[in-house]
């Protein structure tokens, strides 16, 4: 994490961004080799294995171990979750988008609730989405995102808390005198 510093009034502050996470996965071919994507400039890219130097025109994502052809744009899905509506926040540098839908409206609405789904626009990305009431323009929308503001603040209350361990076996340390040969060895 990089720290930045900035004076606000008589306020010294540190400031860390969050950083939103991307699904990148490693290109591969259809037995889930590694493969290299080479850029072509007057001739189309293609993808080379990087051990037996083949080339191929056409990759796949390698997830979880398998080869999977990309992504395709969800337009349906049955699997979705209701939660509440706070769960939203927690997304980082969430992509928002207006939805349109009476009866979605009134139902979220009515239970203060937040659906919860998974999305992908096509390629090699997919999303988290949560499409709720936004309380300020009355109306639905929908964001999207990858990263947690949760597992990042766990993370950093984990560099915190190795941080103070550290500090308290320096204190521990420095109380310990260096051994000498002197006292080893007599002459």
């Amino acid at each position: 994490m990089v720290w930045f510093n900035i004076r606000v009034g008589t306020f010294i502050l540190k400031y860390t961004p969050f950083k939103d996470k991307k699904n990148d996965f490693p290109y591969c071919d259809k037995d889930g080799n590694a493969l290299t994507r080479v850029s072509g400039h007057l001739e189309k890219g293609y993808f080379i294995n990087g051990t037996t130097q083949e080339k191929h025109e056409k990759a796949f994502l390698l997830i979880n171990g398998k080869a999977f052809d990309k992504f395709n744009r969800t337009k349906e899905t049955d699997r979705y979750k209701e939660v509440e509506q706070n769960e939203v926040l927690d997304l980082v540098n969430p992509k928002m988008y207006l939805v349109e839908s009476e009866k979605l409206f009134a139902e979220l609405s009515e239970s203060r609730k937040s659906l919860k789904f998974g999305i992908s626009f096509g390629g090699q990305q997919s999303y988290l989405a949560y499409v709720f009431v936004n309380p300020l323009y009355n109306c639905l929308m929908m964001y999207i995102g990858n990263a947690k503001v949760s597992e990042q603040m766990l993370e950093f209350k984990e560099i915190q808390a190795d941080k103070q361990k550290l500090r308290e076996m320096t204190l521990t340390i420095t109380g310990i005198d260096k051994a000498r040969v002197e006292d080893l060895i007599t002459l």
